[in-house]
């Protein structure tokens, strides 16, 4: 059956039926833990009964317009977004994918200063396609504004006197030719790598002195997935752009861009025209507004803290030759593979991720990277952690 799919990627050879919460089940009745949250996006633990119950109540009604009219579920999601945010902004639009709304932030800031270059850090994944994947790791496209950073949790580190000449470097250099800074927060795809604060802060700063627009990717890192609403929150710094996606629609596909009304005003309407069929499409508009409301109402994040907490400490107590180091940040959790036992660590990340399927938890990988990855919904419960907890110790003690 699989035969008739395009293989654009690697399947695993179970087939999924349905879902609910921290879990799902495949066509023979086996059930998994999800501990990367679909594709990083269910943040609120798969079909979430508010956000299905908003859905069917808003298919009723109206899935699809055309693109020339706009609806009040979508006015009303609109307002409701910008009102989650931490800092104050006034413009949105509704788009399809993470790698859609980033492509449209970096191409808004283009237009928007008349520049073209983007400047990005190396181990950035910013997009599968386009200009967001030109700037991302993925990409074999040399370039010397895929810059190298510090990594550091210290904020008292001395971090700036080692980078200070590469700040300096692209301000002499390149600040007149740069549209934007496009930044993710933590580096997901690239590993689990959180760059130092302080040399973010500064290097934002010089940026937007001289006019360089911040573009901050939040696909993964929004809605609460670093332990606050968005990862951007972790530097001091005021974003101009900002691209959402993933966890705004908790499974549904729905991303977003955010910016301010002076930044749209430097763009002539005909240069800012941008039609695509299912836009501002008012399901997945409720979609979002729904999760919104949850985060709110429900306290999501303030609740994550102790799981987070818990999470930590657990990983602080597992130990074994065949583990590198492990990252985390918030609900992001890395685990560095090396070889052991005359396994290289790219076959060990392939036998870990496998035994854990067979144990019942799924969890994300890179071969590459020779990483594994865990991303669980916010919503997991102390006994599903405890599950994964015995689940990764059983299988790392009979390596």
């Amino acid at each position: 059956m699989m035969e008739t799919i395009l293989q654009t990627n690697i399947f695993e050879p179970i087939l999924i039926e349905k879902a609910n919460g921290s879990w799902f089940w495949d066509t023979k009745g086996n059930k998994y833990l999800d501990c990367v949250s679909g594709t990083w996006c269910v943040n609120l633990g798969h079909n979430h009964p508010r956000v299905i119950q908003a859905m069917k109540e808003q298919m009723d009604k109206l899935v699809h317009r055309s693109m020339r009219f706009l609806t009040p579920m979508t006015l009303q999601a609109a307002e409701d977004i910008l009102l989650f945010f931490p800092h104050e902004y006034d413009k949105i639009t509704f788009l399809n994918s993470g790698t859609e709304a980033v492509e449209f932030a970096i191409n808004f800031a283009q237009k928007a200063t008349n520049r073209e270059k983007v400047l990005s850090l190396k181990n950035s994944y910013l997009g599968a396609y386009g200009i967001a994947k030109q700037y991302s790791y993925t990409s074999s496209k040399a370039s010397d504004l895929k810059i190298d950073y510090p990594e550091c949790d210290d904020i008292n580190c001395n971090c700036l006197e080692d980078f200070n000449p590469l700040i300096e470097h692209i301000i002499e250099n390149y600040s007149s030719e740069l549209a934007c800074f496009a930044l993710e927060p933590i580096l997901v795809s690239g590993g689990i790598h959180k760059p130092c604060t302080n040399f973010i802060n500064e290097l934002c700063k010089q940026l937007q002195e001289v006019g360089v627009l911040i573009v901050i990717d939040e696909v993964t890192t929004g809605f609460g997935r670093t332990g606050r609403k968005f990862g951007y929150e972790h530097y001091d710094i005021t974003p101009d752009v900002i691209a959402l996606g993933k966890a705004m629609g908790n499974g549904y596909p729905i991303s977003a861009i955010i910016t301010k009304a002076e930044l749209e005003e430097k763009i002539s309407p005909s240069n800012r025209y941008y039609a695509q069929s299912h836009q501002l499409d008012p399901l997945g508009a409720i979609a979002a507004a729904t999760v919104v409301k949850i985060f709110e109402e429900e306290k999501v994040i303030e609740k994550s803290q102790e799981k987070i907490k818990q999470f930590n400490a657990f990983f602080q107590t597992l130990s074994h030759p065949a583990i590198k180091e492990i990252r985390s940040h918030g609900m992001l959790f890395g685990i560095q593979v090396q070889s052991y036992n005359n396994i290289s660590s790219t076959d060990l990340v392939l036998q870990i991720k496998d035994k854990l399927l067979d144990e019942g938890v799924l969890i994300g990988y890179s071969v590459g990277k020779e990483l594994l990855r865990l991303l669980p919904p916010l919503t997991i419960t102390t006994e599903e952690r405890e599950f994964v907890f015995q689940k990764l110790t059983k299988v790392f003690n009979e390596l």
